[in-house]
């Protein structure tokens, strides 16, 4: 898989969700409203051309992105 489509704070969210956590964490943890995470994670979808948080943790998966983010 390819990461260009992704911004910076795109693939933050897309890590996040591959950690498992939820809209509401993923809020807290990057100081972001949730309506900006649904956001994010619209476009992501769209770029990827993906439907679902699995199909998106499984893409992060397979492009064998780190487990964790730097988000300072």
């Amino acid at each position: 898989p390819r990461l260009a489509p992704l911004s910076g704070r795109e693939l933050q969210v897309a890590l996040l969700v591959a950690e498992g956590l939820t809209n509401p964490e993923i809020a807290q943890r990057l100081t972001l409203s949730r309506r900006t995470v649904a956001s994010h994670l619209e476009h992501i979808f769209a770029r990827l051309s993906i439907g679902s948080r699995a199909a998106l943790a499984r893409y992060v998966t397979e492009a064998h992105l780190p487990s964790t983010i730097d988000n300072s």
